[in-house]
């Protein structure tokens, strides 16, 4: 597991006066730009803010020291408290997946949620993710906006939408919404409005009918509302991904779901049936909703089978390859977040192991008991 966050010391410290730098080896660099410091040495060039990775190496000016973050690289974007005493990594440049907090303020309280809700006043966040956004290194690709539930402020989170069209409008944008905001027309069309070249909402669907999908989500009328928001955003041809969570609740009604994605939400970009990770809020409702992945094996296979069947873009998210039935494998993605993805010691010597998408770390040992190297 990476670490994004650490704990820093400091040199010839004084306040720097923003919290968001781009890192970068010095020989190109502007006003979002720290030095990473290397070991070639002085003399260092000129900057605001230097970062150091290694014990003993100082820049002369501001410096801040991180030896266990020593995976940081060139065109990384940090945020750093102004004191000096905490830096998180907000962008990894190496990365295939990277995703901007936006809020951790929910409506729902879903049952095993990863990012468990807190009320608390953070709009602060929005005005950052601008400031990251400005920030990205000129190769930037893709990002995922995530909550909390990102459209909780309407105004700012439109405002921070348009900021992408404006200073990265090559950037492909994924946001993770409960959908219940697009359940407003006059929003979606504003949403729509902001004109993105690439842009996908992806929502949540657990069940068939409200009382499971309200029940997992712990909201009433939110099957209602996230219904209407998808049928909404289609109105408007913006693309819409529905994401189906495989835990105990969701799986003896896969089918049912599948089918009536497959009759009423036929237009959707693609499913996405997702393997449940282990943290959270899912660690105190274990009972409630861990199954083995390998246990589901059945359902998973005909649900993938109806929906593509159906002609609509199925796929496989956070399950390993020895746990899925071998018709679904070519559905199945490498989509866990670098920072957190792992492959126990037993799939060393598997010679799928570069196909396979491995494991969450932050899952603990709540694995499932049916992981196996393939060596033949």
């Amino acid at each position: 597991m990476m670490d994004l966050s650490a704990r820093a010391t400091t040199s010839n410290w004084q306040d720097v006066g923003r919290d968001v730098w781009r890192l970068t080896d010095g020989e190109k660099w502007d006003k979002d730009s720290a030095v990473l410091l290397d070991d070639r040495g002085a003399p260092f060039p000129p900057a605001p803010l230097y970062v150091s990775t290694t014990d003993g190496l100082v820049g002369p000016g501001p410096t801040i020291h991180v030896p266990t973050l020593s995976h940081l690289a060139h065109g990384d974007v940090i945020v750093i408290r102004r004191d000096g005493e905490r830096i998180s990594i907000a962008w990894k440049s190496d990365a295939v997946h990277n995703s901007i907090l936006l809020t951790e303020r929910c409506e729902h309280y879903c049952l095993m949620c990863s990012q468990p809700p807190k009320d608390r006043d953070d709009g602060y966040l929005y005005a950052r993710a601008k400031r990251v956004v400005s920030a990205l290194p000129a190769g930037a690709q893709a990002v995922s906006f995530t909550g909390g539930e990102p459209t909780i402020e309407p105004e700012r989170f439109l405002d921070l939408l348009a900021h992408v069209g404006r200073v990265a409008p090559g950037l492909s944008v994924h946001i993770l919404s409960n959908g219940r905001r697009f359940r407003d027309a006059a929003f979606v069309r504003d949403y729509a409005a902001v004109g993105l070249h690439d842009v996908m909402v992806g929502i949540p669907l657990y069940g068939a009918e409200a009382s499971l999908h309200d029940y997992v989500v712990q909201s009433r009328g939110a099957f209602g509302d996230t219904i209407k928001g998808i049928i909404n955003l289609a109105a408007a041809s913006q693309r819409v991904e529905l994401r189906v969570v495989l835990q105990r609740e969701t799986v003896p009604a896969l089918r049912e779901i599948a089918t009536f994605i497959a009759r009423n939400l036929p237009f959707v970009e693609q499913v996405a049936l997702m393997g449940l990770e282990m943290t959270g809020l899912a660690r105190p409702n274990s009972d409630l909703v861990w199954i083995d992945p390998h246990d589901y094996r059945g359902e998973l296979r005909d649900a993938y089978e109806l929906l593509t069947i159906a002609g609509i873009k199925t796929r496989i998210y956070n399950l390993q390859l020895c746990v899925l039935d071998q018709a679904v494998w070519p559905a199945a993605v490498q989509s866990i977040s670098d920072w957190k993805n792992d492959y126990p010691p037993l799939c060393d010597p598997c010679r799928l192991r570069d196909r396979c998408g491995g494991v969450f770390s932050t899952s603990g040992s709540r694995l499932s008991s049916y992981l196996k190297p393939f060596i033949a």
